[in-house]
């Protein structure tokens, strides 16, 4: 999902963390040059068992629409596979 704000391109991607995890994550990166930049923000995604989501930063400055569009997109994703713990789009705990 790509996203815009101030003439900065981000792309938000899924996909199955071994590394750190071994189970999905969600991660945003910044496009330079149409080129992906290392990972700005990450979501791991555990059962409420192992710990549940985690969000992992960097030292980085984000727009706050860039940063509320993936929140809302973790929120999807972490519902999507059956997470608990975010409340997703609209809803609260």
């Amino acid at each position: 999902m790509p996203l815009e704000y101030g003439g900065r391109r981000f792309q938000v991607m899924a996909y199955h963390d071994a590394m750190r995890h071994d189970g999905p994550a969600l991660e945003l990166a910044e496009l330079v040059d149409g080129e992906l930049g290392p990972a700005l923000v990450t979501v791991t995604f555990a059962d409420e068992s192992a710990g549940g989501a985690e969000v992992l930063l960097t030292n980085s400055c984000l727009p706050l629409p860039i940063l509320r569009a993936f929140m809302e997109e973790a929120a999807q994703e972490e519902h999507r596979i059956g997470g608990a713990g975010l409340p997703g789009p609209g809803e609260t705990q």
